[in-house]
């Protein structure tokens, strides 16, 4: 395998179309099986915070998204939520998020939900949380993990045989 570093910005993130039902996950108009070369096609500054691993054929088997010192304010922390929510599926923790983000106390620390495509050939992880928990002024992150399972099952068992 060899691992291919870019970036894209948070602004991208309303270009992610998925639903929880789809066939195939996309991330920035990547998708899961696409030839490398397809990443070449991207906007050169679209790929700030993207890394994508291929197999030995050229294939996209996973896209790696995550974007640190966003600001950890109301608006933002909404904003983030909803973004990730409304592209890949509204489900129990989108509305348990909300309502910390929503609450006086500044409970919000943290969201994460994953995904599975119909078929369960491709698993999506979302995930926003603080940078650093104890911190005065803490920043936070946002992270997007699209896997082939197939893939994400090898990396298990090889890090099993590993140890």
């Amino acid at each position: 395998m060899q691992l291919i570093s870019s970036r894209i910005p948070i602004i991208l993130l309303t270009f992610l179309s998925i639903s929880s039902f789809a066939l195939s996950f996309d991330v920035a108009g990547l998708k899961l099986g696409d030839p490398i070369s397809t990443l070449e096609s991207l906007d050169g500054l679209s790929k700030k915070f993207l890394t994508v691993t291929h197999d030995p054929e050229g294939k996209i088997v996973r896209i790696f998204y995550r974007q640190e010192d966003l600001a950890n304010d109301v608006e933002t922390q909404a904003k983030l939520v909803n973004q990730i929510c409304e592209k890949y599926g509204r489900k129990f923790a989108c509305d348990y998020a909300l309502s910390e983000i929503e609450s006086t106390d500044g409970s919000f620390t943290s969201f994460y939900q994953r995904y599975r495509n119909q078929n369960k050939t491709q698993e999506l992880n979302a995930q926003i949380s603080r940078t650093k928990i104890i911190s005065l002024k803490p920043k936070l992150f946002v992270e997007i993990d699209l896997v082939d399972t197939a893939y994400g099952q090898a990396l298990l068992n090889q890090k099993s045989t590993d140890q």
